[in-house]
């Protein structure tokens, strides 16, 4: 057996078996963590090690807004704590794949500008609340995605401060409370950036 197929072959193979661990009836928080981490590694298998871009790209964008739906849709609550592994897993596929780039990208962006605007909306509270399910995967498209890397370093590199200075000002509570979603994206893009 060739690598290339070994690895097509793990990709599936881990992306059932965290599948079945995210639904498991009885799954606790260790086997959704499990999940989470085997579902990101299938990503990465997905992206690299299959051929045809275009079926993974299909599925990944799929995800996507299964993602979305059982996010923000009150029919899925049930399912409403699993949204933020599919996002953030078929982020990764759909980055690695992404035949579009400029769409990707400007995708990503309209995800992480959404994100940051529900983090500062006095409004819904809930939306406030689901604004890294948007920052994280949105981030993570564009940090792949994007071509020059030194502009999406100085982005990155931008949150990382930004979270930072919101976090240590002792002025608005509303930036301190925000501050560590604003680090974690910056911190996630970079680390992206920095490995592709």
């Amino acid at each position: 057996m060739t690598k290339q197929k070994w690895n097509q072959q793990s990709a599936i193979g881990l992306g059932v078996l965290s599948l079945g661990f995210l639904y498991f009836p009885q799954a606790g928080i260790l086997l959704k963590g499990v999940s989470f981490v085997l579902l990101s590694i299938s990503a990465i298998l997905a992206g690299t090690s299959f051929q045809n871009k275009r079926t993974v790209e299909i599925t990944a964008a799929l995800g996507l807004l299964v993602g979305l739906v059982f996010l923000y849709l009150p029919l899925f609550a049930s399912v409403r704590g699993t949204a933020f592994h599919l996002l953030f897993a078929n982020a990764i596929a759909f980055g690695l794949v992404a035949s579009a780039k400029r769409f990707a990208t400007a995708a990503s962006v309209f995800f992480v500008f959404i994100g940051i605007g529900f983090l500062y909306q006095p409004f819904l509270p809930s939306l406030s609340g689901s604004s890294l399910h948007l920052l994280l995967p949105g981030i993570t498209v564009f940090a792949i995605v994007s071509t020059p890397t030194v502009l999406s370093e100085r982005i990155t590199i931008g949150l990382i401060t930004l979270g930072l200075i919101s976090l240590c000002q002792p002025w608005l509570i509303l930036f301190y409370q925000t501050g560590f979603h604003l680090l974690l994206t910056g911190l996630t893009g970079f680390i992206v950036v920095a490995h592709r």
